[in-house]
């Protein structure tokens, strides 16, 4: 029997997501929705961009609808159980009516530090989410699901160049807890282009990551769970690191999440 001593021990909480091979639908775990899961509309934010694009497909393999966000999704061709919707987060004014009868949205919006200037770094991780967020809040979203970064602290031995991004998504994560919406923050050390289900999923739950690394963890693999906490309740107010590791049973990360501690009121 899987119990919580077993899932969660010093702050780790593990989980496999299998070997499942290199299909979006392996990664996801699923090919429908799950037993008593209720068919959901949810607006991705970045859906066009490298990890919003299985997030797309994972929404897409487990039944839901989706709102396809970002300042190109209206160039893509027409798809089934997708709306492509062209808005950029910058510009707040371009998100409201997309995010009308939405029931979860996932911020997955990122840049490359090291092409923009620091005003670029804060406009989509701080004020952009605080903007998402207060209109989600206003429109009625259930749930707002962010894709963020680990290991931002302590400040003096993070490297000079990315500081400003670390700061800007603490800034934003700040701002999210605050919103008065149900959100659940899932924070990337590195991500992988390789294939997801290869390896499994570790939760850690410390501000820190422990040295020995560099840690990662596949897009595809990012982006299931970033799903999994947008259509369940799984994680509403949990922050958490998420890795990839060896573990000991395919989808056992998925009994985790509910044993993961919630943020500090």
């Amino acid at each position: 029997m899987i119990t919580r001593r077993t899932l969660v021990l010093n702050g780790l909480a593990l989980g496999s997501s299998g070997f499942l091979g290199a299909g979006l639908s392996g990664a996801a775990g699923l090919s429908a929705p799950a037993a008593g899961e209720d068919s959901l509309t949810v607006a991705v934010l970045g859906a066009t961009g490298r990890t919003g694009r299985f997030v797309v497909e994972a929404l897409l393999a487990r039944g839901h609808a989706v709102r396809g966000i970002s300042r190109s999704a209206g160039d893509r061709p027409p798809r089934d159980g997708v709306s492509w919707i062209s808005a950029d987060v910058r510009q707040p004014e371009t998100l409201r009516p997309a995010l009308e009868n939405v029931d979860a949205l996932i911020y997955a919006v990122g840049v490359n530090f090291s092409e923009v200037e620091a005003d670029a770094l804060y406009d989509v991780y701080h004020t952009g989410v605080a903007d998402a967020a207060d209109l989600s809040a206003k429109a009625g979203v259930k749930r707002f699901v962010l894709l963020s970064s680990a290991g931002r602290s302590p400040a003096s031995s993070m490297p000079e160049a990315l500081r400003p991004s670390m700061d800007a998504k603490a800034k934003g994560e700040a701002a999210l807890r605050a919103s008065g919406i149900d959100y659940t923050i899932s924070r990337t050390s590195g991500l992988w282009d390789r294939p997801g289900g290869e390896y499994g999923i570790l939760f850690l739950q410390t501000e820190t990551i422990p040295p020995g690394g560099p840690y990662m963890i596949c897009r595809e693999d990012s982006a299931s769970v970033l799903v999994e906490c947008a259509v369940t309740e799984k994680a509403v107010n949990k922050t958490f690191a998420v890795l990839n590791a060896v573990t000991f049973r395919v989808g056992a990360w998925r009994e985790a999440l509910p044993h993961l501690r919630e943020d500090p009121a």
